[in-house]
């Protein structure tokens, strides 16, 4: 093996091999017999890990130190997180690196930058695993195809029939969230406007808590959207977008929701002057817009604020439930 490979990619069992070499017939010779080092003070700290080196594996190559640099600053991370998963809260190597960073801040700890591969270093030293939850592919309708054709035809027929503005074009979209902030409602219009979020609450009644402006709040015992979350939605978002007021015909497309569909819902839409395409059940994942390309970064960002939350979780006030 030639000695001009960086000495990450030696194995244990060479090595000890030169070290030996060297013992026998020195430095030079060494390197004359394995090839020219890329620097000359390689063998010499060969020679000095050679106790070292007899208790690693013959074919480990590379010996980073599992000490900790920052005993102080692991344990307080590790508490952090035992806690959080003896609550049953899940956690985030992002969340272990967020509270870690705010914990050198507070040790006053300069030199801890936080990386990706110290957290790394610090799950295998405390043991600690990353688990995945997994989750059911929504199987597509037998006939997916023939929908998707039927619908994109339905789509330009409607366009060159009312002639739409590309204003007036719109896909609503509601996102579930599974922690402890609420289902959110948003709508994109074509032209690239988003409109303001409707925030469906989990509960029976209005929070008192002061909402911040521009966001329209409804609640439901299950978190859902009903007929009077679309009631307020259409007349307080969708009604309020750009050219709405001169009641310029448009175009709304949401998915097969049942409290998009009631009659009561399709009168709304009616009044305001507003065909609604709904996308066939089963084809959100190929036909809602916001949900392809809106939604998973939109939770992207709503997860990394909920693990900076819960990352300050004493200094906020919780439910008993936690």
């Amino acid at each position: 093996m030639d000695l001009k490979q960086k000495s990450g990619a030696y194995t244990t069992a060479f090595k000890l091999k030169v070290v030996e070499y060297a013992k026998q017939h020195g430095n030079r010779a060494a390197a004359r017999h394995f090839g020219e080092p890329s620097t000359e003070c390689t063998l010499r700290e060969w020679r000095k890990m050679e106790e070292k080196l007899k208790t690693f594996s013959k074919t480990k190559c590379n010996f980073r130190s599992s000490i900790a640099k920052w005993p102080k600053l692991e344990e307080p991370v590790k508490e952090f997180v035992h806690n959080h998963r003896k609550a049953g809260i899940a956690l985030s190597t992002k969340m272990i690196i967020i509270q870690a960073v705010r914990i050198s801040k507070e040790l006053q700890i300069h030199d801890f930058k936080g990386t990706a591969s110290w957290c790394q270093r610090f799950m295998k030293r405390h043991e600690l695993r990353m688990r995945t939850r997994t989750r059911i592919a929504q199987s597509m309708p037998d006939d997916y195809e023939e929908k998707i054709i039927n619908f994109h035809n339905f789509i330009i027929k409607q366009r060159k029939r009312q002639n739409f503005e590309i204003g007036q074009i719109g896909n609503m979209d509601e996102v579930p969230l599974t922690f402890d902030v609420p289902s959110n409602k948003t709508v994109e219009a074509r032209d690239g406007n988003k409109l303001p979020p409707l925030v469906i609450f989990k509960r029976k009644t209005l929070p008192k808590e002061k909402i911040p402006s521009g966001i329209q709040v409804h609640v439901h015992p299950q978190g859902w959207m009903d007929e009077q979350g679309m009631k307020l939605w259409i007349r307080n978002v969708w009604e309020k977008r750009p050219g709405a007021l001169l009641k310029k015909p448009s175009l709304l497309v949401l998915d097969s929701f049942r409290s998009h569909l009631t009659e009561p819902t399709k009168r709304e839409f009616q009044m305001c002057k507003t065909e609604i395409a709904v996308i066939p059940g089963g084809l959100t994942s190929q036909l809602q817009l916001l949900d392809v390309c809106i939604n998973k970064p939109f939770k992207a960002l709503m997860r990394e604020e909920w693990n900076k939350y819960m990352c300050d979780k004493n200094q906020h006030k919780v439910t008993n439930s936690g």
